[in-house]
């Protein structure tokens, strides 16, 4: 895909985007997994880049990171975003119905809202 499309792509209407969103959350909330253990995750964002058009992505960055690269049309200064993805050792304590599946780990952090948010 070209990045002038892939950049057309991006353009959702606003109830999509947050059907997506609240989607995407409730997964990365019920699959939490700790620090450098990020198998799950980093395959869950990987395949959304994936969908969304980009094609320079990077893993294992660092350890476990990824960089996605999206050019734009226009010549300019380059912005860089990034967002946590692990989780914490904590036992959720809520009746959500999107609670952790995983025993003894959460996202208490707010890591699945800042994930969310940048891939949205």
């Amino acid at each position: 895909m070209h990045e002038k499309s892939m950049l057309e792509n991006m353009t959702h209407n606003l109830e999509n985007s947050f059907d997506e969103a609240k989607a995407m959350f409730r997964y990365l909330h019920q699959n939490p997994e700790l620090s450098f253990q990020e198998h799950q995750t980093r395959a869950f964002i990987v395949d959304q880049l994936l969908q969304y058009g980009y094609e320079n992505i990077k893993t294992n960055v660092g350890g476990g990171g990824i960089v996605a690269k999206l050019v734009g049309s226009q010549e300019g200064p380059t912005i860089a975003f990034r967002a946590d993805f692990d989780a914490l050792a904590i036992t959720e304590e809520t009746d959500l119905m999107y609670k952790s599946k995983t025993k003894g780990v959460m996202h208490a952090c707010g890591h699945d809202a800042h994930t969310t948010m940048l891939l949205t």
